[in-house]
């Protein structure tokens, strides 16, 4: 126990050094990022010292752009969950690398909603009265209270999920299903809660005739499911964009492999591969002799290319010494599929399928590999153990591919249909009946009574909501040009629907008739900033150290 303790730890230290290592491009961002959220800290401490006199809000409108971003940053992290439906239970091979993404951006966006809670606090340090044992936190019957346990427990269940996966990437250790499966599930309830819990904060308060609806529960999870995966989309396009690498120049050591230094392959070699292959002990000598017939030993140097992608040989490799980076070409730039080391394999599916080669494979240092031909890969595999260990390992499939971008994209698609459907029945219920409770709508929608604060903002939101709609439902949104603008536009409509055109007008007119408009801050404004940027600056940070674990670049013997 111990010994697992410290390599934990270990682990962990390792990614706060990785963390600290970039590129110009990247210590640019992050510097950017981190001098934003020294501004929001700087107008947070005026805040804390002057009260909340320093924001726009007023005794009539209490609420503003700190719960307009903690509610929209809510349906962010609850959206995580559409991409575990299709990975774990349709078994969506192209989304399976794409759900730690999510994962990732839950635990970011739970963190900044928890930050825009507590400084919309006029007295954080009074949060003690909440805490069990010391406070009192009022559960079941407070709908705060359940706030506080959905969202700190979806917070434990995203990190639980992303450090254990992303451990086992790290020591190339398959997880254990029973291990993280029974979370998974609970998490993808978990994601619905949180959206809901925090609709009912806003429906329970029945003296608010504009929230005191049934359907702004469904509007939530509507707007939260295209809105969230909308940004992932823009976020993972980010990624693969600064880890793609430009087309190989180096020697190309699969066009001509008569002249690579070559021999044949011994029963030496398959011990040495059995160093770092421990199933391979439970092969036969005969077996192993007969698996030897037709193979090769080749040496290269870094940077020579053993696999071209299109090419149609039909031959398997295992590392016995060195790195191989296996890539694929896509628009003119190579996508890292993976990297493999000694006693791992590439180019083993093609090989048994008989199909031209979908990557390429380039030595990232002086590497040592065994040809084998696929027959010979066949005869291993019919060894139980062996085929257990050479299929765990088999994969060819793009981390961030454009398939499953738009698969994403389907997802924003349909929720979307959704939310402007729901959008349109609740302009319908609060307008044919014209009471005295459509006030608050009169108000966000066409003014009242000279007070047309908010009225351009929700017509933005609604052409923005309709132009994404119109371009998600045409076919040229399966191109990524056309599908990024839908998705911007879908994100800028949502967060200020769900934002500002919620939370404000549910204020006015107040009880008693009065109309006091509200605008944020400069102050309130840099702290918002602020808290974005910290958020950003995390979901960086954390994508730095994910990122060459998935592609097997960071691992504990590299």
């Amino acid at each position: 126990m111990s010994r697992a303790i410290k390599d934990y730890f270990t682990f962990l230290l390792r990614c706060v050094r990785l963390a600290c290592v970039g590129d110009w491009r990247y210590f640019l961002w992050v510097g950017t990022l981190f001098a934003v959220c020294l501004l929001g800290v700087n107008a947070y401490a005026k805040q804390f010292v002057h009260g909340l006199f320093t924001t726009g809000m007023t005794d009539q409108v209490s609420w503003g752009v700190y719960i307009a971003n903690f509610t929209f940053l809510v349906g962010v992290a609850a959206a995580a969950v559409m991409l575990v439906i299709p990975v774990y239970i349709y078994k969506s091979e192209e989304l399976h690398d794409l759900v730690i993404f999510g994962e990732l951006l839950a635990v970011c966006a739970i963190l900044m909603c928890l930050a825009f809670v507590t400084v919309d606090l006029g007295r954080p340090d009074r949060f003690w009265h909440m805490i069990p044992g010391i406070g009192k936190l009022n559960f079941p019957r407070s709908l705060l209270s359940w706030d506080v346990i959905v969202l700190n427990g979806y917070l434990v269940l995203n990190v639980y999920i992303c450090a254990y996966l992303l451990y086992c990437r790290y020591r190339r250790q398959a997880p254990l299903k029973w291990l993280y499966l029974p979370v998974v599930f609970l998490g993808i309830f978990w994601a619905v809660s949180i959206h809901t819990v925090t609709a009912f904060l806003y429906v329970g308060l029945g003296g608010r005739p504009f929230w005191n609806s049934s359907i702004v529960g469904p509007r939530f999870i509507a707007s939260a499911f295209t809105a969230g995966p909308a940004l992932i989309i823009l976020a993972l396009q980010v990624v693969r964009r600064f880890t793609a690498s430009a087309p190989h120049t180096g020697v190309d050591v699969a066009s001509d492999l008569g002249h690579a230094p070559s021999r044949e392959g011994t029963l030496g070699d398959l011990d040495l591969l059995a160093h770092h292959l421990p199933e391979l002990d439970a092969v036969p000598v005969e077996v192993r002799r007969a698996c030897l017939v037709g193979s090769k030993v080749i040496e290269v140097g870094a940077g020579a290319m053993l696999l071209r992608q299109g090419a149609k040989d039909d031959d398997a490799y295992l590392i016995l010494e060195g790195r191989v980076v296996v890539k694929r070409e896509e628009g003119g730039r190579f996508r890292t599929i993976r990297t493999v080391g000694p006693g791992e394999q590439f180019g083993e599916v093609s090989a048994l399928n008989g199909t031209p080669r979908t990557a390429s494979a380039m030595a990232e240092t002086t590497t040592r590999v065994l040809q084998l031909p696929a027959e010979s890969l066949r005869k291993l595999m019919r060894i139980p153990a062996m085929n257990h260990a050479i299929r765990e390992r088999m994969t060819e499939r793009l981390m961030i591919a454009d398939q499953g971008l738009l698969t994403l994209r389907n997802i924003v698609q349909v929720s979307m249909l959704i939310n402007v459907f729901l959008l349109l029945n609740e302009v319908f219920k609060e307008f044919y009946t014209d009471n005295l409770h459509v006030a608050a709508s009169r108000y966000l929608y066409f003014g009242l009574h000279g007070h047309y604060a908010l009225v351009p903002w929700i017509w933005s939101a609604i052409g923005c909501n309709l132009v994404a709609l119109v371009l998600l439902l045409l076919p040229i949104s399966r191109s990524l040009f056309w599908l990024d603008i839908a998705c911007v536009l879908a994100i800028v409509g949502i967060w200020i629907e769900k934002g500002m055109g919620l939370v404000v007008p549910g204020f006015i007119p107040s009880p008693l008739g009065e109309i006091v408009e509200y605008s944020p801050s400069l102050n309130e404004t840099l702290i918002c900033f602020g808290i974005w940027a910290f958020g950003l600056l995390c979901y960086t940070v954390m994508l730095r150290v994910a990122v060459p674990i998935l592609q097997g670049r960071f691992t504990k013997n590299a």
